[in-house]
């Protein structure tokens, strides 16, 4: 049954055991006509996301956090035309973000911070015209900046670790308003005091 006025769906700390793939139980945009957030927080046993998610064209922000198995994103991705945020934090098994992502004509912000292991940023990352701010924290593998970054003219802010700073003076140079900063370390004890 439809959950036609349903705009957010948060799913924490859930078992999904991928039954969100089986095609034949579930159609989101059928079930979730309406949607425009969808978070998924501590899904350990999420591997990759049902292809049918790429036609969810209402979704304006996809948070997906803390899902250390998934290790792979639908090539589709692009599709989701109304995406402004997207956000993969912490999620280490990712290796690559798919092509399609640079077809998301209204994306502000992308956060990969704590993956880990991603070995890139897409080839025509340039293509996110409206792409406002970029959180990379903890990206080490990250080694170089695809060409097509310096036509990220709407970047204003960039986040990243010490050691994939320098990838971004070029960029800086040809950006006159980006602002690229070192995240701090926060290695805070204030916890022990509570």
């Amino acid at each position: 049954m439809p959950l036609k006025n349903l705009q957010k769906l948060s799913v924490v700390l859930c078992k999904v055991n991928n039954s969100l793939l089986d095609h034949s139980l579930i159609d989101l945009p059928h079930i979730f006509p309406s949607l425009s957030e969808l978070t998924m927080d501590h899904c350990d046993d999420l591997f990759e996301l049902p292809s049918s998610i790429c036609r969810l064209h209402s979704l304006k922000t996809l948070s997906i956090t803390d899902c250390h198995s998934l290790h792979e994103l639908p090539a589709d991705l692009g599709k989701l035309n109304s995406l402004q945020i997207l956000r993969l934090f912490a999620c280490p098994t990712l290796r690559t973000l798919p092509p399609g992502i640079c077809e998301l004509a209204w994306l502000k912000y992308l956060d990969i911070s704590q993956c880990v292991n991603l070995g890139c940023l897409p080839e025509r990352i340039g293509k996110l015209i409206r792409l406002e701010k970029i959180d990379m924290r903890e990206c080490s593998q990250i080694r170089c900046l695809p060409k097509s970054s310096v036509s990220l003219q709407s970047l204003r802010c960039v986040i990243c670790d010490d050691e994939v700073f320098w990838l971004w003076k070029d960029v800086e140079t040809a950006i006159p308003d980006l602002h690229v900063q070192v995240a701090e370390n926060c290695f805070n004890l204030d916890w022990l005091a509570e």
